[in-house]
């Protein structure tokens, strides 16, 4: 079992609702001490943590489950890919897989576009979006801006429920 899932039992969140209160600009008030914590990164990977007890635990979890009252299911998303950014509206439940769909662009992007990348030995632009774990190939596009548009259209059919998808159905109506 995943070790997130054995962290948020149902004592746990009735612990963190005794020991935190939600603020709505995304951050926790320490009861006892009127304090606010869980405001900056302090994690490597960019996450607020927050000490509970002998426990340290991610900020956003908390929120979620002093918010919501339930054990997050999965891994917890942030829709807008901005990691210290925990408030309730920014955050969502999701499987590892459709967390990995709010990916943003990499670093080394040369097209400015996810999924969207020059393919040097044919001399186009190569478009191609991961479904389960599968690259599927697009196409090859002469204009770059027919493999955003490929690659968009495969975004919203393959992962509709993605932030990008939902923004790129409502650009096309």
């Amino acid at each position: 079992m995943d070790y997130r899932r054995l962290l948020m039992t149902k004592e746990l969140i009735e612990e963190l609702r005794n020991t935190f209160e939600y603020h709505p600009d995304g951050y926790l008030i320490r009861k006892s001490t009127r304090r606010p914590c869980g405001q900056r990164a302090n994690h490597s990977g960019g996450y607020a943590r927050v000490n509970v007890g002998k426990r340290t635990l991610f900020a956003h979890r908390i929120i979620y489950a002093v918010v919501t009252g339930k054990m997050p299911e999965g891994d917890i998303d942030h829709i807008n890919g901005d990691r210290i950014d925990n408030r309730i509206q920014n955050l969502r439940d999701v499987s590892q897989l459709e967390n990995g769909h709010n990916r943003k662009k990499q670093k080394n992007n040369s097209s400015g576009f996810q999924g969207v990348y020059w393919d040097a030995h044919a001399q186009k632009w190569r478009a191609r979006i991961c479904v389960n774990k599968q690259a599927i190939h697009l196409g090859l596009f002469e204009d770059i801006n027919d493999a955003v548009q490929a690659r968009k259209m495969a975004k919203i059919k393959y992962h509709p429920t993605s932030p990008d998808a939902v923004k790129f159905a409502n650009e096309s109506l």
